[in-house]
């Protein structure tokens, strides 16, 4: 059987997208018109994100607290924006659809941001030694 676009859940007849007395397809069109808008600013900020990852793993190295200052920071960012704005690849989306695919994406941003907390933590170590 045909699955909801939004919910997942099966559909009566092959020439429907969304449940039927529900409001899946409004809130589709929402997200759809939202990631739309959002999406080019997303790609720029997980870009920037994953670079200073890499820069403070990199200077953890020679510089442990600020090294993990720098990663623990750019986590917290990433996770926040990972909340605001849940989206994943197009594969994703037509595996699980909109609705389960955002609660993993909002999953993922929550681990962002406890391992910030453990970085901060980190870096709050190699500063009392």
């Amino acid at each position: 059987m045909k699955k909801c676009e939004y919910c997942g859940k099966e559909l009566d007849s092959y020439h429907i997208m969304y449940c039927r007395d529900s409001d899946c397809e409004e809130r589709a069109e929402k997200f759809y018109e939202r990631r739309s808008k959002t999406e080019g600013f997303f790609g720029i900020v997980n870009i920037a994100c994953v670079l200073f990852i890499m820069a403070g793993l990199i200077a953890a190295v020679f510089v442990p607290v600020t090294g993990n200052v720098i990663v623990s920071c750019a986590l917290v960012v990433l996770g926040i924006i990972i909340l605001i704005l849940p989206y994943a690849p197009e594969n994703f989306y037509k595996k699980w659809r909109i609705k389960t695919t955002s609660i993993i994406v909002r999953v993922f941003g929550a681990v962002c941001l406890i391992a910030a907390g453990i970085f901060a933590a980190v870096a709050m170590y190699y500063s009392g030694k």
